[in-house]
């Protein structure tokens, strides 16, 4: 059985640009670095890659793609696909084409916990992209799926309506509910590193500033006299 919804509850768009200036980095640690960030096996079809906009969820089949092509025509400009595929890799279940027509349509990436193919294409045309691999097995096209249910896509339950964010890094979850308190307290963060960067570049360490020598003195520690001959 497959679910498709065709609505989405998409937060204010001027929110989700807003995040293209927010490193995924900031993100993780304002929202608690766990659980919100995705695993490191997905990774960015190229380097140099920027990304944020509103996820629009798919549960694919593994090995096949029928689902994925009907969401792509579902999706809105600034919107991501967010894949699940089981982190299936022996097939590739997008490629270039269907990038293309992400592309012409506005969407702002996609991410497949699965393979693609046509990565040097996909790479030239600057498409964001994110997936645990690589694979030139094209899919099959008769399995059903599921369109704008909660996923789990890199380890992170992913909801239709969350602003995702990737960079270089890798990709952190925004839940739609709360966003605009996310993004204050990650403006606030990237206004706090300025201050420190210029403290640091005077020749100041971390280590002290933040009181790190505090919670070294508090181990214990174990010199090579202490261990058992």
């Amino acid at each position: 059985m497959h679910t498709v919804e065709h609505d989405v509850d998409r937060p204010d768009s001027d929110v989700v640009a807003a995040f293209k200036d927010v490193p995924s980095t900031i993100v993780s640690d304002v929202t608690g670095n766990v659980g919100l960030t995705m695993d490191s096996g997905l990774r960015p079809a190229y380097d140099g890659v920027e990304m944020a906009g509103t996820a629009v969820t798919v549960n694919a089949s593994p090995g096949d793609n029928l689902i994925i092509h009907k969401a792509i025509t579902m999706a809105e400009p600034g919107d991501v696909l967010v894949i699940d595929c089981n982190g299936y890799t022996e097939t590739g279940h997008i490629g270039e084409l269907m990038c293309t027509s992400c592309q012409a349509n506005d969407l702002a990436g996609i991410i497949i916990d699965g393979a693609y193919r046509d990565s040097r294409e996909i790479a030239e045309m600057e498409f964001p992209m994110y997936g645990r691999g690589v694979n030139p097995q094209g899919p099959l096209k008769q399995d059903p799926g599921s369109i704008n249910v909660t996923v789990s896509c890199g380890g992170v339950s992913v909801d239709p309506g969350d602003i995702v964010v990737g960079d270089d890094d890798g990709v952190a979850v925004i839940p739609s509910e709360g966003a605009e308190d996310v993004l204050e307290r990650s403006r606030e963060k990237l206004d706090s590193e300025d201050s420190v960067r210029e403290e640091v570049l005077s020749g100041e360490y971390l280590y002290e500033r933040n009181g790190y020598d505090e919670l070294f003195d508090d181990l214990t520690i174990v010199g090579p006299e202490d261990s058992v001959q």
